[in-house]
């Protein structure tokens, strides 16, 4: 691609050198118009002398012409002069023979013509001779003239190129010196390590750049929550990975050297409950990754109909609610969000996932979802034990458990329920359950654009 410093020289020049063309013309043609006038002034002036030599002899027009007045009459050092003298039928009364007639004419013409192989310039006067019209034509080769133009041509063409050169060498200069801001800001970009997303300074930077300063000062900005993300998600995995996997590795070890049956099988089940749990947190700290707004899901977006991300999650969530004696039950009302479809199944399924793990058998779970106002919902009811005011915003932080808490969870479902929101628009509400028993989580998305409209 051309670069910047080119484009510029070529959208400053062309104009100037078309404007220095156009000057050019102009200066020409008023320094050569006065000389060009001059020049037909002399020609008619010769005509004029010409007149004098016309008499009439038997009523009919001569030309009495002495050699030394026609020589006189030619004179020139440049060019050759060539006249004639016709009547008003054209007919030749004297002067050259190969000048032809250009008449008529009912006032002074000047005009350019050919005459044997070279341009000439002629001068075309009527005359009267008495009561006769005549006409009198005097020519001359245009060597003066052109020899004229040569050098005014010279004399105008050497400044103009001149100054095109001089102003080619300032602009030159000129865009070199504007664009130094730009180059001492690709160095400082370019020396900077890969880790380093500090904003860049906006001091001594042209007006012209401040929005490019902007623009990648959000993008460090974004860039560094992303990689701080990244380190958080890392720490937070290796912590939490670290124990299980170093209870099951000495479940295994003790497994291997233990000779009685009845001990080594209830190590290996134990070994199970383990791998189980590590599986499970690795699951969800994947999932918990992957909600992360950062991660740049936006073109994954489309309509999603809720009632159908409930119906899902029944599928898999329903045989785990027998199993305890869980009743889960719906309570659905059409209602569509924009969003990534198998992240919102994730946000369900956690809020099922954390109900069903919290009240003790013979409970009741309810999923709702619908519409409260103009603002779509998803909303997981249970008459469990609660959840204390004072641990309601502390539940959606990352690996934290509720200290009476005696479940085997990891600590993750709700700060995944928390990112897949924060990435939909949506805002999450913890609430008492009816009655006063029990906990409601109530997830309120925006209001689709197609509603809004």
């Amino acid at each position: 691609m051309e670069g910047l410093r080119h484009r510029l020289l070529r959208w400053l020049l062309l104009p100037l050198v078309a404007l220095t063309a156009g000057s050019l013309v102009v200066d020409y043609d008023v320094a050569m118009r006065p000389a060009n006038d001059a020049y037909d002034e002399a020609l008619s002036n010769t005509a004029l002398a010409l007149s004098f030599y016309l008499q009439r002899e038997n009523g009919q027009a001569v030309l009495k012409l002495t050699e030394r007045a026609d020589a006189m009459l030619r004179a020139d050092r440049l060019d050759r002069i060539a006249f004639a003298v016709f009547d008003a039928a054209g007919r030749r009364i004297g002067g050259d023979s190969d000048l032809p007639y250009f008449g008529p004419a009912d006032r002074n013409r000047f005009d350019d013509i050919t005459l044997a192989g070279q341009p000439m310039r002629v001068a075309v006067l009527p005359h009267r001779l008495g009561d006769e019209a005549l006409l009198i034509e005097v020519a001359e080769t245009t060597h003066k003239r052109d020899e004229l133009s040569r050098r005014v041509t010279a004399a105008l063409a050497g400044p103009n190129l001149a100054l095109i050169l001089i102003t080619l060498v300032l602009v030159g200069w000129g865009i070199e010196v504007g664009l130094k801001p730009l180059e001492r800001l690709r160095q400082h970009v370019a020396a900077r390590s890969a880790k380093d997303l500090t904003p860049l300074p906006h001091e001594s930077v042209p007006e012209e750049l401040q929005p490019l300063i902007e623009a990648l000062n959000r993008q460090f900005a974004l860039l560094a929550e992303a990689l701080s993300s990244q380190e958080r998600f890392l720490a937070d995995a290796a912590h939490q990975l670290k124990t299980p996997l170093a209870a099951l590795q000495s479940q295994l070890e003790l497994a291997i050297g233990d000779a009685d049956p009845a001990s080594r099988q209830h190590r290996l089940f134990e070994m199970q409950e383990a791998l189980h749990r590590v599986t499970h947190l690795a699951h969800q700290l994947l999932a918990l990754a992957r909600a992360e707004p950062s991660a740049g899901l936006q073109a994954q977006r489309q309509a999603v109909h809720l009632p159908a991300v409930a119906e899902r999650m029944a599928q898999s969530h329903l045989d785990r609610a027998i199993d305890r004696g869980i009743d889960l039950g719906f309570e659905l009302e059409e209602a569509t969000v924009e969003g990534v479809p198998w992240l919102l199944n994730e946000l369900l399924a956690n809020l099922v996932d954390n109900a069903l793990a919290y009240v003790p058998t013979g409970s009741h779970v309810t999923v709702r979802c619908g519409r409260r106002g103009q603002r779509p919902f998803l909303e997981v009811e249970d008459d469990g034990p609660g959840i204390p005011s004072t641990e309601r915003n502390r539940v959606f932080e990352r690996f934290y458990r509720m200290p009476e808490s005696a479940t085997g969870g990891c600590g993750l479902g709700l700060a995944i329920v928390r990112d897949i929101a924060a990435g939909h628009g949506a805002t999450v509400e913890v609430r008492e359950g009816g009655d006063g028993q029990g906990v409601r989580f109530t997830v309120s998305f925006p209001v689709p654009a197609a509603t809004a409209a």
